[in-house]
């Protein structure tokens, strides 16, 4: 599964290079990401016909919901991008407060549909479908990570 989600990410990211503006970026990367994810949590759940009857409604959901929050976190770290280089206290704090706000509405979506996936399914298949989940959001959220500069970076890189 990494091998497949590391190809993916490296095509994505190709892709997002040639995108004009942060929401062509986005409509982008839910086109193709949004179907291979679906794609490789398939792979990686193997659930069987009556199990997938419960789950893809479930996960379909959950993924609606976990976009909006992508598109909040992705907004803030726009924000960060355009202003970065002249970044104040204020807005420093304002783009972090956005930023943990987000993440524990991350966490708190999460353990929802942990509970939901567990009565549907199991908590086995709970855990499994997280630590998918997981693992891809990370790949993501590094990915953006990479992407925008430090702050300072460019003013200690130009007095060197």
């Amino acid at each position: 599964m990494k091998k497949l989600l590391a190809l993916v990410i490296l095509c994505v990211g190709l892709q997002t290079v040639k995108a004009q503006s942060l929401s062509d970026e986005i409509s982008y990367i839910r086109s193709v990401f949004g179907k291979e994810k679906k794609d490789l949590i398939k792979q990686f759940m193997n659930l069987n016909e009556a199990e997938s009857a419960k789950f893809w409604p479930i996960y379909d959901e959950y993924t609606a919901k976990q976009q909006a929050l992508a598109d909040d976190r992705i907004k803030a770290i726009g924000d960060y991008a355009k202003q970065y280089s002249t970044l104040t206290d204020d807005q420093a704090k304002s783009i972090a407060g956005k930023i943990m706000q987000n993440d524990k509405a991350v966490l708190k979506l999460q353990e929802k549909y942990f509970k939901k996936i567990s009565k549907s399914l199991s908590p086995l298949k709970a855990v499994q479908f997280m630590q998918a989940d997981q693992y891809i959001q990370t790949t993501v959220k590094s990915a953006l990570q990479d992407a925008i500069p430090f702050i300072g970076e460019f003013e200690q890189s130009n007095k060197h």
